[in-house]
């Protein structure tokens, strides 16, 4: 009898021994992510990304934590506000946008924190990454699809009687560049006039606008995160002079711009949720190759009215969505 209490006993002690000493989820590390953007259309891709992760477990109130910083607004804020969350030693770093993810890459270069970037137009021309399908060191992410083209034919489609069409740039953003090359080969195809300009961060529209050596009949907005910035802008001046506003993506048709066929901020965030939750589960950034991006015609009724523009029936019927009169 003794014995079976010695048995129960020493069966117990291993139990409790076995319980005090069992991984408490309360006090596991809780991976940190931090999110740096330049301009406040990206806020649209966090919140794809934050409603992903929660459908991929991820609650900030039980197993991750988020860093938002507010962002950038010009890519001369952004060293200072990457080097800010570079200190806060986050587990890893989702980016929107070329400059910035280029300011993260060469800030983690020594760290090696892992980087996924949402969107960036053209991470190769960028030199972000060399090869698409297995992104060298610590970052890879979601890039644009080369839907310019397309979007500069449906302008055609939309607006046929458009024959000059500005296509404003700034410098510092390479990523458009090889688009800007395509769009005028396909302009001069369409017996188009393309007239490039570059746009100084501090330019104001209006200046820039009576500057141009032609008349305008639309404006084409490439892939540039400099030249979203200005998007309100562009939108006054178009809706003042009743100009077509073609723009690379949904939010910027929300704010005004006449159509799209692009990019949707909430699901390049949802793109980004899945590589993210991968890394967080141990993979390593090299085995996720780059992911290409949707493309989605949008179209905004309010503004078609506004520059006095009906849309063909091929475009409404080929709408992903539609912003309709309020």
């Amino acid at each position: 009898m003794k014995r079976t209490y010695v048995v129960i006993f020493l069966l117990l002690s291993i139990l409790g021994f076995y319980l005090s000493n069992k991984p408490n989820s309360s006090t596991a590390i809780i991976p940190t992510v931090a999110f740096i953007s330049l301009t406040d259309v990206d806020n649209q891709t966090f919140n794809g990304f934050k409603e992903k992760m929660k459908q991929y477990g991820w609650d900030e109130t039980k197993n991750i934590k988020y860093i938002v910083s507010k962002p950038a607004q010009v890519p001369e804020n952004l060293p200072s506000l990457v080097a800010s969350i570079i200190k806060q030693n986050p587990t890893l770093i989702l980016v929107s946008s070329t400059p910035a993810t280029k300011e993260v890459k060469k800030a983690t270069e020594i760290n090696n924190i892992p980087v996924v970037f949402c969107p960036v137009n053209d991470p190769i021309a960028s030199n972000i990454v060399a090869n698409l399908k297995a992104p060298e060191k610590n970052i890879t992410g979601v890039r644009l699809a080369s839907g310019d083209v397309k979007r500069f034919e449906w302008l055609h489609l939309i607006a046929p009687t458009v024959k000059n069409i500005i296509l404003p740039y700034t410098y510092k953003d390479k990523g458009s560049i090889a688009a800007r090359e395509e769009i005028k080969v396909t302009a001069s195809a369409l017996g188009l006039t393309i007239i490039e300009k570059e746009l100084l961060n501090s330019s104001d529209i209006n200046q820039y606008m009576s500057q141009l050596p032609n008349k305008i009949d639309a404006i084409f907005l490439p892939r540039d995160s400099g030249i979203e910035t200005k998007i309100d802008d562009f939108v006054a001046y178009a809706n003042r002079h009743k100009l077509p506003l073609c723009v690379p993506s949904s939010q910027q048709v929300y704010k005004g711009g006449l159509f799209t066929y692009g990019f949707i901020h909430t699901e390049l965030g949802k793109d980004g949720a899945k590589m993210v939750d991968r890394i967080l589960q141990g993979v390593q950034p090299t085995d996720i190759p780059v992911k290409t991006a949707d493309s989605y015609l949008v179209i905004n009724k309010k503004t078609a009215q506004k520059i006095g523009l009906v849309f063909p029936s091929q475009a409404i019927q080929n709408a992903y969505l539609t912003i309709e009169d309020e």
